[in-house]
Protein backbone atom coordinates (compact mmCIF):
# COMPACT_ATOMS: atom_id res chain seq x y z
CA UNK A 1 0.00 0.00 0.00
CA UNK A 2 0.64 3.82 -0.43
CA UNK A 3 0.33 6.70 1.93
CA UNK A 4 -2.76 7.54 0.09
CA UNK A 5 -4.41 4.07 0.82
CA UNK A 6 -3.43 3.93 3.76
CA UNK A 7 -4.90 7.32 4.38
CA UNK A 8 -8.37 6.08 2.53
CA UNK A 9 -8.11 2.96 4.91
CA UNK A 10 -7.96 4.94 7.76
CA UNK A 11 -11.11 7.10 6.67
CA UNK A 12 -12.87 4.31 5.84
CA UNK A 13 -12.17 2.88 9.25
CA UNK A 14 -13.13 5.93 11.23
CA UNK A 15 -16.14 6.42 8.84
CA UNK A 16 -14.48 9.91 8.24
CA UNK A 17 -14.98 9.43 4.14
CA UNK A 18 -15.26 12.88 3.12
CA UNK A 19 -12.52 14.00 5.35
CA UNK A 20 -14.08 16.38 7.35
CA UNK A 21 -13.53 15.05 10.81
CA UNK A 22 -9.34 14.55 10.65
CA UNK A 23 -6.66 16.66 8.30
CA UNK A 24 -4.72 14.57 6.07
CA UNK A 25 -1.47 15.73 8.02
CA UNK A 26 -2.88 14.11 10.90
CA UNK A 27 -3.90 11.38 9.20
CA UNK A 28 -0.43 10.63 7.59
CA UNK A 29 1.42 11.15 11.05
CA UNK A 30 -0.46 8.64 12.34
CA UNK A 31 0.23 6.71 10.25
CA UNK A 32 3.98 7.26 10.18
CA UNK A 33 3.39 6.63 14.44
CA UNK A 34 2.29 3.41 13.12
CA UNK A 35 5.21 2.93 11.51
CA UNK A 36 7.31 3.83 14.26
CA UNK A 37 6.08 1.43 16.68
CA UNK A 38 6.39 -1.47 13.66
CA UNK A 39 10.24 -1.02 14.17
CA UNK A 40 10.13 -2.54 17.84
CA UNK A 41 10.26 -5.42 15.63
CA UNK A 42 13.98 -5.83 15.23
CA UNK A 43 13.50 -6.88 11.75
CA UNK A 44 11.46 -4.22 10.57
CA UNK A 45 13.55 -1.61 12.50
CA UNK A 46 14.55 0.15 8.70
CA UNK A 47 11.54 0.89 7.87
CA UNK A 48 10.97 4.12 5.88
CA UNK A 49 8.24 6.73 6.83
CA UNK A 50 5.64 7.80 4.28
CA UNK A 51 5.48 11.08 2.93
CA UNK A 52 4.51 11.42 -0.64
CA UNK A 53 1.29 10.00 -1.78
CA UNK A 54 2.84 7.32 -3.72
CA UNK A 55 5.32 5.96 -0.74
CA UNK A 56 5.56 2.42 -0.94
CA UNK A 57 5.27 0.65 2.78
CA UNK A 58 8.73 -1.37 2.79
CA UNK A 59 9.80 -4.38 4.25
CA UNK A 60 6.59 -5.45 5.49
CA UNK A 61 4.22 -7.90 3.48
CA UNK A 62 1.35 -6.89 1.78
CA UNK A 63 -1.00 -8.74 3.75
CA UNK A 64 -0.05 -6.66 6.97
CA UNK A 65 -0.30 -2.90 5.31
CA UNK A 66 -3.49 -2.72 7.06
CA UNK A 67 -1.91 -2.65 10.84
CA UNK A 68 -0.56 0.74 10.04
CA UNK A 69 -4.08 1.82 9.05
CA UNK A 70 -5.35 0.26 12.49
CA UNK A 71 -3.28 2.28 14.49
CA UNK A 72 -3.90 5.66 12.38
CA UNK A 73 -7.49 4.86 13.43
CA UNK A 74 -6.83 4.19 16.70
CA UNK A 75 -5.18 7.71 17.32
CA UNK A 76 -7.64 9.29 15.38
CA UNK A 77 -10.67 8.12 17.63
CA UNK A 78 -8.30 8.92 20.34
CA UNK A 79 -8.18 13.05 19.04
CA UNK A 80 -12.22 12.64 18.81
CA UNK A 81 -11.92 11.27 22.46
CA UNK A 82 -13.91 7.87 21.22
CA UNK A 83 -11.79 6.36 23.58
CA UNK A 84 -13.41 2.96 23.86
CA UNK A 85 -13.33 2.61 20.09
CA UNK A 86 -9.83 3.60 20.17
CA UNK A 87 -9.00 1.10 22.49
CA UNK A 88 -9.98 -1.54 20.25
CA UNK A 89 -8.20 -0.68 17.21
CA UNK A 90 -5.56 -0.27 19.24
CA UNK A 91 -5.92 -3.56 20.87
CA UNK A 92 -6.71 -5.44 17.68
CA UNK A 93 -3.27 -3.54 16.46
CA UNK A 94 -1.36 -4.52 19.52
CA UNK A 95 -2.61 -8.35 19.57
CA UNK A 96 -1.38 -8.61 15.18
CA UNK A 97 1.68 -7.01 15.82
CA UNK A 98 2.71 -9.63 18.67
CA UNK A 99 1.31 -12.68 15.89
CA UNK A 100 3.45 -10.92 13.65
CA UNK A 101 6.40 -10.71 15.42
CA UNK A 102 5.86 -14.21 16.75
CA UNK A 103 5.83 -15.84 13.31
CA UNK A 104 8.96 -14.10 12.45
CA UNK A 105 10.91 -15.10 15.14
CA UNK A 106 9.55 -18.70 14.82
CA UNK A 107 10.85 -18.34 11.15
CA UNK A 108 7.29 -18.84 10.03
CA UNK A 109 6.98 -15.58 8.31
CA UNK A 110 10.95 -14.26 6.46
CA UNK A 111 11.08 -10.51 6.06
CA UNK A 112 12.52 -9.82 2.41
CA UNK A 113 15.10 -6.88 2.49
CA UNK A 114 15.75 -7.35 6.02
CA UNK A 115 19.36 -7.09 7.90
CA UNK A 116 20.18 -10.57 9.53
CA UNK A 117 19.35 -9.24 13.14
CA UNK A 118 19.83 -12.95 14.62
CA UNK A 119 23.34 -13.47 14.35
CA UNK A 120 25.16 -16.36 15.71
CA UNK A 121 23.73 -18.55 17.53
CA UNK A 122 24.04 -17.85 20.85
CA UNK A 123 25.09 -20.96 22.65
CA UNK A 124 25.97 -22.49 26.40
CA UNK A 125 30.03 -23.21 26.54
CA UNK A 126 30.97 -25.80 29.01
CA UNK A 127 32.45 -24.51 32.24
CA UNK A 128 33.28 -27.94 33.90
CA UNK A 129 35.43 -29.14 31.12
CA UNK A 130 38.58 -26.52 30.51
CA UNK A 131 40.50 -26.91 28.02
CA UNK A 132 43.84 -26.08 29.58
CA UNK A 133 44.94 -27.70 32.62
CA UNK A 134 45.65 -25.00 34.86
Amino acid sequence: MNLLELVAKVRRYTRDLTGSLFTSEDVEDFCNEGIHRLRNIPELRNMVELHSPTDEVNLLPNQYHYFIALYGASRCFTQDEQHAIAQQFMNEYEFKTQELDLLINDGDLVIEGAENVGGEFDHVKNVYFLEDDR
